[in-house]
């Protein structure tokens, strides 16, 4: 199959994942009256868009997916987005850590910082499926590594996350 057969594939797999988002909230969107529209319709709104959006991630899985599998074959591809993987976790984990490294304690980093590092911690078990997942679609020993090292960084991360959220004085 050539390039263009895949990429034509992929996108049309987007274009289903955009159209099953569609039909599903216009199928939510059944379930209200006219008057629920009008007293609580930015409610009704937001909760449309969650919900468009989450059936758009789940149903672009399978397109992604088959993209990742096209590009296997593509070493600059596969070893910018090792690298890449690796970096979002050694960052994520730096954001996580900065509250404990921070000399003014937990005020003292920015906001940003302490965001992404509540949202590495939310994240996490996303992550380490999703890290486990590409390093099993690896080409290469040492771009599967690298991914399975992403993987043992979001796992300190999630053992953080526990602490931070579970212990009665969160130590981060």
């Amino acid at each position: 199959m050539n390039r263009w057969a895949k990429l034509g594939i992929v996108l049309a797999g987007y274009v289903l994942a955009m159209a099953a988002s569609v039909v599903a909230v216009l199928i939510y969107d059944t379930r209200f009256t006219p008057q629920d529209n009008q007293t609580m319709g930015g409610m009704i709104a937001g909760g449309e868009m969650i919900y468009g959006s989450a059936v758009f991630l789940l149903v672009s899985l399978v397109p992604t997916g088959l993209a990742l599998w096209f590009l296997r074959q593509s070493r600059v591809f596969w070893t910018l987005f090792a690298a890449l993987v690796l970096a979002f976790a050694v960052g994520g984990l730096g954001a996580v850590l900065a509250p404990v490294a921070a000399p003014g304690g937990p005020t003292s980093i920015p906001l940003l910082v302490g965001l992404f590092g509540i949202v590495q911690m939310l994240g996490s078990p996303l992550w380490i499926g999703s890290f486990a997942l590409f390093a099993t679609l690896a080409p290469e020993r040492g771009l599967r590594r690298c991914m399975l090292a992403a993987v043992g960084i979001e796992l300190v991360i999630a053992v953080c996350g526990v602490l931070h959220f579970f212990s009665p004085m969160p130590p981060i």
